[in-house]
């Protein structure tokens, strides 16, 4: 197990994690916007790409084959619904989900979830499950059982992270779990 100090400490000056924040967290405020609830009836199948690319997402040509309806039931129903989240998310990101978009898993939905209240919930992805490995946090119940209640345990995990570190919000540790996976 790394030193978690180290963990914990941002290099800001690196290059690399710049670009990540620029592509990823740089226009939070407009992203937003567009994930209101009312907003979400005008969302353009543009802007659900952009969303897709700064989620991670990397296969543009399987995502757009999502109609921008489904795209929009999707987000308001994992946005604004109101069952548990731990229902919402498995819709969202399980395998056969009745909401689940193509060319997406666990990490669209949620960075979605962090973009839209990022002091509440975190990214959750493989730099998310490295850094949690590295910490001594990743448990086996991230890897089997249903995924709405396996993002409720990364979460937990996370915010085991973002305490020990003393972080703002779960931005700060998804830059955080992409900056370990690096070194």
């Amino acid at each position: 197990m790394q030193d978690l100090d180290v963990l914990f400490t941002l290099v800001e000056d690196d290059q690399r994690l710049q670009t990540y924040r620029r592509k990823k967290w740089l226009r939070t405020e407009e992203f937003r916007q567009w994930l209101g609830q009312d907003a979400l009836l005008e969302l353009t199948m543009d802007q659900a790409l952009e969303l897709y690319r700064a989620s991670g997402g990397r296969d543009s040509s399987v995502f757009k084959a999502n109609t921008i309806e489904d795209i929009r039931d999707g987000l308001d129903f994992l946005l604004y619904d109101n069952i548990k989240l731990e229902g919402r998310f498995d819709e969202c990101a399980a395998p056969g989900g009745a909401y689940r978009l193509e060319g997406t898993g666990k990490e669209f939905p949620s960075y979605l979830l962090c973009l839209t209240n990022p002091s509440l919930f975190a990214v959750w992805n493989a730099n998310a499950e490295g850094l949690l490995k590295q910490a001594g946090l990743l448990a086996a119940s991230l890897k089997r059982g249903p995924m709405g209640i396996r993002y409720l345990d990364a979460l937990e995990a996370l915010n085991q992270i973002r305490t020990r570190s003393g972080r703002g919000d779960f931005r700060e540790i998804d830059e955080l779990a992409y900056q370990a996976a690096r070194k």
